[in-house]
């Protein structure tokens, strides 16, 4: 049976005969009341079938599909999608469908060689395009200084929080920054005139009513109690506010106040997307029922998909505006505000938002050549600067291995033993191959700045620096090169960092060599990063790797599976500009 015949099928109309099948008469049967209808008048009555009250089409379609009953399958999966598609856009069913379709049909995700080979097709200029929402609170006030220092330059920024006011930048009073109260905003909104008695209200009545009386020490302790909860309450009216104050930008950005943005990796990522077309962006946690972009990674909304939430659609924004008085978190508030209007959160990139400051992001194998946009829990002012000052000078979209060479830490794995004993086996050539010579280097200082930079992270590199030559300063290794990976451990060191489900840690292994053997066997082929604690004799081996820092505890070991580490780095794309990010 081919389609055609199936359609034909629906309106009632016979199959195509085929060459094969041509079509065959009917048999002629005899009637078997044809002489009592003669003599007695008297004829058969035909059965009445409860089918005759259905419409004709759906009769045709039911005989054709009780003679053709493989059809059978395909006619209720497109009935389903069918009935799927008309119910409205937040409904369990049309989600759990629309959730397991993009899983088979989307199952990967796009490579990310487009950010860099393919030119943006909408140029993106930060001051005219752009307007950042950042969310604060009256707890969390303190970080907003320094998260200004971190993005200086940024002049298209609303400040929103749980109370008002105004706020002094720099020691010198440079810059005044107001602070409005959304959450007083919000209830402003008619749709909860009948709801102010609400307990959530009364905390928000509470905290305002300390933050006038100017009892700093009660205020905060309301903040700490159940600030988290009045963040609900902000997501909605902010938006609505910065829409308002910039209906013409093309992309609005909503960011906390312990978030990040690499601004160049974000405006290279926004260039290859229409912002008149509706783009919900970010980190993508939940259920199916309601997938939302991680407000701590940033979210982003194009013109379009702010225009349908604020302007197009009233009546999904007053819905919202009742649910923020019970919803827990605000991020999805805002997707379930999004789904009303037909706006789903595109998981195509999420694996480029992150939720960690640099440091301990988690560098795995399916995004180490991925551009990173964002960094997250940030939450002493210190922190903060310091992740601006690192990133102050760059100028190109930063990737995840660029980590390394950012926060100037040496990559033990960057050398390659198995290469070095193949080609170099002449003690002299040896020497002369493990020499690095940098030029326009002038002084001995230089040259040891030089060498820190490089290879202070690694105490069992082997590396030593020597006096400079005219113009140039030359590094050289005091051993011959790798001969095994232990040369890349790294002592009072943690690759893995923080230990969670998805890494698994053996306990009572003798030796970090042991250690790194867990790592590097065939039976956890995921692994990247080890850590060996002498103290306690556990191994904990990890999918990823973090930059990490010196740790306090000085009985910890740790390096990686190296192997695997260059083999999906040599599997990086080439396009231009990059291949120096690996030197």
């Amino acid at each position: 049976m081919t389609l055609s015949d199936f359609v034909r099928g629906l309106f009632g109309e016979p199959p195509n005969p085929s060459p094969s099948h041509p079509p065959q008469p009917l048999p002629q049967t005899a009637n078997p009341y044809a002489n009592i209808a003669q003599g007695s008048g008297w004829t058969p009555r035909r059965r009445r079938s409860t089918r005759r009250f259905l419409p004709r089409p759906l009769r045709r379609a039911i005989r054709f599909l009780k003679s053709n009953w493989l059809s059978f399958p395909l006619f209720a999966i497109v009935c389903f999608l069918l009935g799927a598609a008309v119910l409205p856009y937040d409904s369990t069913l049309r989600l759990g469908v629309r959730w397991n379709w993009k899983r088979l049909v989307t199952g990967g995700r796009p490579s990310e060689e487009w950010v860099l080979r393919e030119r943006p097709e909408y140029e993106v200029d930060w001051g005219r395009d752009v307007g950042v929402v950042l969310k604060t609170g009256y707890g969390t006030r303190g970080r907003v200084p320094a998260w200004f220092e971190s993005v200086r330059g940024w002049e298209e920024v609303v400040v929103i929080a749980d109370y008002g006011g105004e706020m002094v930048l720099g020691d010198g009073g440079e810059r005044v920054v107001k602070v409005y109260d959304m959450v007083e905003r919000g209830l402003e909104n008619p749709i909860l005139g009948g709801l102010l008695g609400h307990k959530r209200v009364g905390k928000y009545e509470r905290l305002t009513a300390a933050v006038g009386a100017k009892d700093e020490e009660l205020a905060g302790g309301l903040s700490k109690e159940f600030g988290w909860e009045l963040d609900a309450l902000k997501f909605i009216p902010g938006l609505e506010f910065a829409y308002q104050r910039w209906p013409d930008k093309k992309w609005y950005l909503l960011v906390d106040d312990d978030t990040f943005l690499v601004e160049t990796s974000v405006k290279r990522f926004l260039g290859h997307f229409d912002p008149e077309e509706k783009h919900y962006l970010g980190n993508a946690v939940g259920d199916f029922r309601a997938r939302f972009a991680h407000g701590g990674s940033a979210v982003i909304l194009s013109q379009a998909a702010m225009r349908a939430l604020v302007k197009e659609n009233p009546k999904a924004l007053k819905t919202s505006y009742l649910e923020s008085l019970d919803e827990v978190w605000g991020d999805r508030l805002l997707a379930k505000a999004l789904i009303r209007v037909g706006i789903y959160l595109d998981e195509r990139y999420a694996y480029l938002f992150n939720g960690e400051p640099p440091r301990r992001s988690k560098i795995r194998g399916d995004r180490m050549c991925s551009p990173i946009l964002s960094f997250h829990t940030l939450p002493q002012p210190e922190m903060m600067r310091d992740v601006g000052e690192h990133f102050r000078n760059v100028t190109e979209p930063v990737f995840w291995l660029d980590l390394w060479k950012i926060y100037g830490v040496a990559a033990p794995w960057r050398w390659d033993p198995e290469m070095t004993k193949k080609t170099i086996k002449d003690p002299k050539q040896r020497e002369e191959m493990s020499r690095i010579v940098l030029r326009d280097v002038k002084s001995e200082w230089e040259c040891l700045a030089e060498y820190n930079r490089r290879f202070r992270a690694s105490t069992r590199t082997g590396w030593a620096w020597g006096k400079p030559e005219p113009d140039a300063c030359v590094i050289f290794r005091s051993a011959p090169p790798f001969e095994s990976e232990v040369d890349a451990w790294t002592l009072d060191w943690d690759y893995v960092g923080p230990v969670d489900e998805a890494v698994y840690t053996h306990e009572n292994v003798a030796s970090a060599q042991d250690c790194m053997e867990k790592c590097t066997e065939k039976a956890f082929k995921k692994c990247i990063a080890w850590t060996w604690e002498s103290s306690t004799g556990r191994c904990h081996v990890s999918p990823w790797m973090i930059v990490g820092e010196e740790v306090k505890e000085q009985d910890k070991v740790s390096g990686f599976n190296i192997r695997r580490v260059r083999k999906l780095e040599r599997e990086c794309p080439t396009f231009d500009g990059y291949e120096s990010r690996r030197d």
